[in-house]
């Protein structure tokens, strides 16, 4: 962490881009469970007041502002597809088109998952999750097969990304976290002379590390053996530890 604090020495304006679950809120079972604690909420609240704030996930934008409630803070949904910014929601016009096409496929698959206990298929409007963390070992297999036959009827309109205990449904489109970012960023006129930091913890924040330049700090939530991150934090708590001293920092370049 200390080489993580020296870079913000140098100074300049700091824009923060942060991860949701396994990030800033540890995996759990039932993901309505997720949320932050009240004390942690507050300080990011205060860092967001000092500094622009974004919570990127790919969970939908209805459920990110459901569990983070914090006034003024940015929201990046599905994966980069909606963006809440200053009031505002921008959505990927293509996602718009699709939306009744996604649902209709999750209904189907939600409905051939229906014997396989500890499987919690989840709508998020312009994407879909299904997570198998309740899930038998021995059936992982067979859900697999299921979601596999229902996606190769999209005929390419849809695809599987594996993340952690969960099979993503996404739109088969070049479009990512990585993307939702620049696009914020775009839609903000933010400049591009400050200090970006992102810190994710799953492969679909790999696309986010992607773009940052040399100067910008990426940093990776865990123990994942390759990642395009600069930078390695342990877990959530450490995550929560490097916040606190960020909003330190601030405090002191206003004083």
């Amino acid at each position: 962490m200390k080489k993580i604090l020296k870079r913000l020495e140098r100074g300049g304006s700091v824009i923060l881009f942060l991860d949701y679950d396994g990030t800033i809120v540890p995996i759990v079972k039932r993901p309505e469970l997720a949320k932050p604690h009240p004390m942690r909420r507050k300080l990011l609240e205060k860092i967001s007041k000092k500094i622009p704030v974004a919570i990127v996930s790919g969970r939908s934008l209805y459920d990110l502002k459901k569990l983070v409630k914090i006034k003024g803070i940015y929201l990046i949904g599905n994966h980069g597809l909606e963006i809440l910014f200053k009031r505002e929601i921008w959505v990927h016009p293509y996602a718009i088109r699709m939306k009744k096409y996604i649902g209709k496929t999750l209904k189907r698959i939600e409905d051939r998952l229906k014997n396989l206990r500890g499987v919690i298929v989840e709508d998020k409007g312009l994407s879909g999750s299904i997570h198998y963390r309740l899930l038998n070992q021995d059936k992982k297999k067979a859900l697999k097969s299921i979601i596999e036959e229902e996606i190769s009827k999209s005929k390419g309109k849809l695809k599987i990304k594996k993340g952690k205990k969960v099979f993503e449904i996404r739109l088969n489109l070049n479009w990512n976290k990585g993307d939702g970012v620049k696009k914020l960023l775009s839609l903000l006129n933010l400049k591009n002379e400050a200090l970006k930091i992102y810190i994710g913890d799953d492969e679909t924040d790999e696309d986010a590390f992607r773009i940052f330049k040399g100067g910008d700090l990426t940093i990776l939530v865990g123990r994942k053996k390759s990642s395009f991150a600069k930078f390695r934090l342990k877990n959530v708590n450490e995550v929560w530890l490097f916040l606190k001293e960020l909003l330190k920092k601030m405090g002191r370049k206003e004083t």
